[in-house]
């Protein structure tokens, strides 16, 4: 007989709550199934668990709706390394920092808690895992079916978990399928969460297999879990997640913690460098870099791919991930908001990269070692080679036109493709930052290279995948953690074979990048400073940076100025061809910089409250038990 569930559900802590029913539901005949036989088969609770892997983001692709508009602007925007053109970006209430809602369900971008939104879709995520593990001994499973379930279950429950601790802080353990009457339970601290939660990453490590076949490729691994449990640790040492849910106060890491997210780390490292012929992880040579962040359509690895989403979108999101993400209007052949709406690298995150000294040695671009100037023959010469490989400045060679004359940026103030941003009803009320993102683009995606091909098919040469952590990572969290640990660059954490000096210098080294100066090794507030901003570089637009100003403690004073977020304007210096036509064009001889305040880039950030996201209050309200974050 087929069971039925009631449920009262009451806004966030219980979106949980409702994630199945429809699946459970639905008669056989409808296309549906029934309890009974969703646990039948390993084919069936399979499927029923796979429910959960859409609701990963997909940050990375252009996908559906958010907010009620069209997805047309990068989550990038969210710290400092972008900028957003489109008059009525989605993150527009984000960027106020007043993000306190009394609606039950708002499909707020980041912010809000509606099925639209990452909270929204993380709590009925763990509701259908909960069901899966509560009635794994239903289904007639051989060993190593249900250690493939189950592994997946924990690292699922576990990785939808993270995504609502890291926004909110503490929060109840959603360990069980609740039932009517037990479920208006308390939070507990960020740290109890953690523990609950890296419990059953443990469990996933135990139970995943090594490796999935072809047409399984996306799916959480051994590695995955791995890799997942470091980062988990090291944000469990962070300052931020010291504090517990009656404060929010400048903190320091825990250093016990910070070795124990060390250990894991390496424990990831030394897993993956024994395993590299049957993984096939690794990290990335020189050569294989600029290629790491896009993919073909016939393939979907890249060597330092460790937990991503795996997503083949329509041609239609395929090319409006490229034209509203990373384009701007000329380059999309387009007048749409979608053609305009281009996400800009700010200059914050352009003076991250380092530039090589006149002694061949990289050096931060505030250390006079480096020779840097704001003028055209030292601001962008000789940085960093990722600035090369993520950047893209006005008068840089990109691709060709049809004609086979070459294309170069034009984002120099004066020339037409400039200023139909001024004119544009999409984008007359904000700002170009002057710079644009090279580093999930390819030259052809661009409409002038042949204009026969319309607005569409330029931009499906290459697909665009959300990838949560790639082997760099791994490194990066190491030296991260042991510095934390031990308060040593050079210092090495119990039974890790590697310093944090020796893990930054590798990430470095493979792309061309000398080791951190000596002085700095030496000095604790410049090593700190050197392997953040390693990090920053490295990991650029891969939705690390709102999560690390956050966790660091550091966002109040990076966004304490009226107007935080910088640009450029080019100036042209000599005359050029401009494009109007769309078929040729000229760059002029050289160009004069001068900084600029985003003025429309607001980051209302410098609240102390803004480290935790504040609960919905329609639901601190309805239940007694759940307490509002400080402030809020």
């Amino acid at each position: 007989m087929k069971k039925t569930y009631k449920y009262a559900v009451v806004g966030l802590l219980f979106l949980f709550l409702a994630g199945c029913e429809d699946f459970l539901d639905k008669r056989e005949d409808s296309g549906g199934l029934t309890e009974e036989a969703v646990y039948s088969s390993y084919e069936s609770i399979r499927g029923f668990l796979d429910q959960v892997y859409p609701k990963l983001e997909a940050y990375n692709t252009f996908e559906g709706a958010d907010d009620g508009k069209n997805q047309r602007t990068y989550v990038g925007v969210m710290a400092d390394e972008m900028s957003a053109t489109y008059n009525k970006t989605v993150f527009a209430k984000f960027f106020s920092g007043a993000w306190l809602t009394t609606d039950k369900a708002a499909n707020v971008t980041e912010i809000g808690n509606g099925s639209n939104t990452p909270i929204g879709k993380a709590l009925p995520s763990i509701r259908i895992v909960n069901r899966v593990i509560a009635n794994i001994d239903k289904v007639p499973l051989t060993g190593e079916q249900r250690n493939e379930i189950l592994g997946q279950a924990y690292f699922y429950r576990a990785w939808f978990y993270f995504n609502v601790i890291k926004r909110y802080g503490g929060m109840p353990i959603l360990d069980k399928v609740f039932a009517g009457g037990d479920d208006d339970i308390p939070r507990v601290t960020y740290h109890e969460s953690s523990a609950w939660m890296v419990g059953d990453i443990d469990q996933a490590i135990s139970m995943l297999p090594d490796t999935w076949p072809d047409n399984q490729y996306g799916r959480p691994t051994k590695l995955a879990a791995l890799a997942f449990k470091e980062m988990a640790l090291l944000y469990d040492a962070s300052p931020l997640m010291q504090n517990d849910l009656n404060s929010v106060q400048i903190k320091s890491y825990d250093q016990e913690r910070a070795k124990a997210a060390a250990k894991a780390a390496w424990a990831a490292i030394t897993y993956m460098k024994q395993n590299e012929a049957k993984t096939g992880v690794r990290l990335a040579t020189a050569d294989e870099y600029m290629n790491l962040f896009w993919f073909p359509d016939t393939e979907l690895k890249r060597v330092e791919t460790i937990w991503w989403r795996r997503r083949i979108p329509s041609d239609s999101d395929r090319s409006k991930t490229a034209r509203a993400f990373w384009l701007y209007a000329d380059m999309t052949g387009g007048t749409g908001s979608e053609s305009f709406a281009i996400s800009c690298p700010t200059l914050n995150a352009v003076n991250m990269y380092e530039r090589k000294g006149a002694d061949g040695i990289y050096y931060p671009i505030n250390d006079t070692r480096s020779g840097y100037k704001f003028d055209p023959e030292h601001a962008f010469i000789d940085r960093d080679p990722r600035f090369y490989n993520n950047i893209l400045i006005p008068g840089d060679t990109w691709g060709t036109y049809a004609s086979g004359k070459p294309y170069y940026i034009r984002l120099w103030r004066g020339c037409t493709a400039y200023n139909n941003y001024g004119s544009s009803k999409h984008t007359n009320g904000r700002q170009l930052s002057g710079f644009m993102c090279r580093k999930f683009l390819w030259p052809e995606a661009n409409y002038r290279h042949d204009q026969t091909l319309g607005t569409t098919k330029p931009f499906l040469q290459k697909i665009a995948q959300t990838v949560f952590i790639r082997a760099t990572q791994l490194y990066l969290d190491f030296a991260e953690a042991s510095f934390e640990a031990t308060g040593s660059a050079t210092a090495k954490v119990e039974d890790c074979g590697m310093t944090a000096e020796e893990a930054l210098n590798t990430i470095r080294n493979r792309i061309g990048v000398t080791d951190i100066p000596s002085d700095i090794v030496s000095d604790p507030e410049k090593f700190r400073e050197a392997y953040r901003r390693e990090r920053g570089v490295e990991l650029m637009f891969e939705n690390h940076r709102w999560w690390d100003v956050r966790r660091w403690m550091i966002m109040h004073t990076l966004f304490n100025e009226p107007y935080p977020i910088k640009g450029v304007y080019f100036d042209p210096v000599g005359s050029y061809e401009d494009s109007a036509d769309g078929k040729s064009g000229t760059r002029p001889a050289s160009f004069t910089y001068t900084v600029f305040d985003m003025e429309k880039e607001i980051r209302g950030f410098s609240n102390m409250r803004n480290y935790w996201y504040p609960l919905p209050q329609h639901d601190v309200d309805a239940l007694h038990n759940l307490q509002q974050n400080p402030g809020w």
